[in-house]
């Protein structure tokens, strides 16, 4: 079979779906990856897929833009003539879907988190939730990340079959995410991978972060992720510069700065199902995070972490100062409890397997 994927960013391909990428190339099939050009687009064609890029906008809804997207998929769509088209993420979810269906071509979707659009009201939002209802009458399949969303899309009455379901996240290696002993040496590590954008918690972390130094503990509070100036809400450098935070820039391989922390945090407003907590407590890390869905899925309150108040920073210095004061025995024991969830729950191979079935089904 040829399988198309489309995804908003060649590095959520790569990074996210490598895994069932080599699944499907392991049964036979041909592998189209179509998503914006990036760093990790020529990654894409050295793992063996077909890649086409495609220009697109992740965010706005400016209807001459989605337009052209729209066209642009027609042709790429009815040039590549797939089997079976795989989208994820929000226009890929809904304009790669419309255009599949156009062309008679089967789609499986997968939302794996709402995005900051469907968080807000307004006309956007509106808008948004009409082209979700429409798109989604035609897929074979659909797949949530979380309950939460998935009971979201049903009180709005946007699934009109009952072709849908939850998989558990987009799956960890767990032989890449391999168990990390903390250092013993202080300073006491926090480490919060992220966009810099407010809707991951970022100022909440700044905030708790300051708490912790005025308070004279000796930790370290690291950050690590991309800029992204484009998104209306991203946080300055300028801001981050301004706090007690070590900002430590971009990486194409987080397990190393992973391995080096004591404890992995993400105060997070929303998530489809948290990577990065995935990842943390596949090493073996204890993990802070909101009580918010696709957060809550991962962190087992006392048990591989602590749960904290969403939008406060005063409670989320409570939890990093009481993970301060845990022994190492305690904290060992969160993160063996961390990596028996993931591999128990959320492994690459049981979520390929979701998607493997599918495909069978639908063949």
């Amino acid at each position: 079979m040829r399988i198309l994927i489309f995804i908003n960013t060649s590095w959520n391909v790569y990074n996210f779906r490598a895994g069932l990428i080599r699944a499907l190339h392991k049964r036979g099939h041909q592998v189209h990856a179509v998503a914006p050009e990036d760093a990790y687009s020529i990654q894409l064609t050295a793992m063996g897929c077909v890649y086409h890029p495609v220009k697109m906008r992740n965010t706005g809804n400016n209807p001459w833009h989605d337009l052209s997207l729209v066209r642009q998929l027609y042709r790429l769509y009815r040039k590549i003539d797939p089997d079976l088209a795989l989208h994820y993420t929000i226009k890929p979810n809904i304009y790669g879907t419309l255009v599949a269906h156009k062309l008679g071509i089967p789609s499986i979707c997968t939302v794996s988190g709402l995005g900051t659009v469907f968080l807000t009201t307004g006309k956007t939002n509106h808008i948004a939730w009409l082209l979700y209802k429409l798109a989604f009458r035609y897929p074979k399949r659909i797949f949530f990340h979380n309950q939460s969303d998935l009971e979201i899309f049903e009180q709005n009455k946007l699934l009109s079959h009952k072709n849908y379901g939850l998989v558990p996240g987009s799956g960890i290696d767990i032989r890449r995410f391999s168990g990390s002993p903390s250092p013993l040496a202080p300073p006491f590590i926090f480490l919060m991978t992220a966009r810099l954008i407010e809707e991951k918690g970022i100022r909440i972390y700044l905030k708790a972060s300051e708490i912790l130094h005025s308070e004279g503990l000796v930790v370290k509070c690291q950050l690590l992720g991309p800029v992204d100036p484009a998104h209306k809400r991203s946080i300055s450098m300028d801001e981050i510069d301004r706090s007690p935070v070590d900002y430590l820039g971009e990486t194409h391989d987080i397990r190393d700065f992973i391995s080096k922390a004591h404890v992995v945090v993400l105060p997070s407003f929303r998530e489809g199902l948290s990577r990065s907590l995935l990842e943390a407590a596949a090493m073996e890390k204890p993990i802070i995070a909101s009580a918010v869905p696709g957060c809550k899925e991962v962190v087992k309150d006392q048990i591989n972490g602590l749960l904290c108040k969403p939008g406060d920073p005063v409670d989320l210095a409570l939890k990093m100062k009481a993970m301060y004061s845990f022994s190492q025995a305690k904290l060992r024991e969160m993160g063996t409890a961390g990596r028996k969830l993931v591999m128990e729950q959320f492994t690459e191979g049981q979520v390929n397997r979701f998607y493997l079935d599918a495909i069978n089904e639908i063949a």
